[in-house]
């Protein structure tokens, strides 16, 4: 086995056999030396190494969380120089190895999550750390987004998942997962807060219309044309990968924001003890493989929030489980840290 992973076993082991107060610290610790670079760019091992910007919010989010500021501002530098490179102020989304083998951008769209969670963690840095440095660069990207990613439809306004390829004439793509309810209530502090809270209560409705399937739960990608909203053709209709994470942000709002399926998921893990990867919204059928290490974080805070305690310490001790096979998946390894870190809250 090579040094490295025999390193990571050996912190894993030392880190579910400690205290919750020095796991949080520890698990932020290992996240470090795993996915974030000396230059600051957080790495996503399972996809040749590349970059996102979702993945740098990430990194700078997890690091006001845990009060690292040399951290935050070795991410947020690396961020700012390398994806910050849009006439708009927005951030390319995806950076890593071109076929010419330079290390730059790759698609220099961007993605509307990855912006938001930026500038929500700059806020937050600048909270943390009294600097208003870091609130005058969240302000700019808060006003970037809103310029340049807000659609109105049916009298609602809604955030595109980025500034090209999800318009065609009338009909919208949208994603149900890049709603993120905290960073919206952050953004109306600092910016224009009547747009800020219809684009949060434009979201909730959102998701109770991308809701499908018998358990009603909510689709990666949805496509809203003439005031219908529907599973968008040419994706998956899953609940899946992506619309995990509206479970995480609905955390945020009271417990009756959590679509129906929520419940019935927990009691069918209370009879079989499994949570599949992906529900097919159309078919009604489940993935026989089972989720990964940050969904089981994501259920377990849902269940807390439920009020099912026993169930949700039951899902985290076996995120920690799965977390310990998954030494290199930055994905999950970042839900699982939001999840367990009362994001929503510490982050405000």
């Amino acid at each position: 086995m090579p040094l490295r992973a025999i390193s990571l076993c050996l912190v894993l082991t030392a880190v579910f056999c400690g205290i919750a107060e020095a796991r949080d610290r520890t698990m932020w610790e290992l996240y470090k030396r795993s996915f974030l670079s000396d230059d600051g760019r957080i790495i996503d091992h399972a996809q040749d190494q590349i970059s996102h910007s979702e993945g740098q919010g990430y990194g700078m989010l997890l690091a006001t969380i845990h009060r690292d500021r040399a951290a935050f501002d070795r991410i947020w530098t690396w961020t700012k120089n390398n994806l910050q490179v849009r006439s708009d102020g927005l951030f390319a989304w995806q950076w890593g190895k071109r076929p010419d083998n330079a290390w730059k951008v790759l698609d220099s769209n961007n993605a509307t999550d990855g912006d938001i969670l930026i500038a929500f963690a700059l806020l937050k840095a600048s909270d943390a750390w009294h600097s208003p440095d870091y609130r005058e660069e969240a302000r700019k990207i808060i006003a970037s987004i809103r310029s340049v990613l807000a659609v109105t439809r049916y009298g609602r306004t809604y955030l595109l998942p980025g500034a090209f390829g999800f318009t065609d004439g009338n009909s919208v793509v949208l994603n149900p997962s890049y709603l993120i309810f905290p960073a919206y209530r952050a953004f109306a502090r600092a910016d224009q807060p009547d747009f800020w809270e219809a684009v949060r209560n434009d979201g909730l409705f959102l998701i109770k219309g991308a809701s499908f399937g018998s358990l009603g739960l909510p689709a990666n990608w949805v496509v809203l044309e003439n005031d219908r909203i529907a599973l968008a053709p040419g994706k998956d209709p899953y609940f899946g990968a992506d619309a995990v994470r509206v479970l995480l942000m609905l955390g945020s709002e009271d417990r009756s924001r959590y679509p129906k399926g929520v419940s019935a998921l927990l009691e069918h893990y209370q009879k079989s003890g499994r949570l599949p990867l992906w529900i097919d919204l159309e078919k009604d059928s489940e993935s026989l493989k089972l989720a990964y290490a940050g969904y089981y974080a994501i259920y377990a805070a849902a269940a807390r929030k439920l009020g099912k305690k026993a169930l949700a310490e039951r899902l985290l001790k076996e995120a920690r489980k799965r977390l310990k096979t998954e030494k290199d998946a930055y994905y999950s390894f970042s839900l699982y840290l939001l999840a367990t870190g009362g994001w929503e809250n510490r982050a405000r």
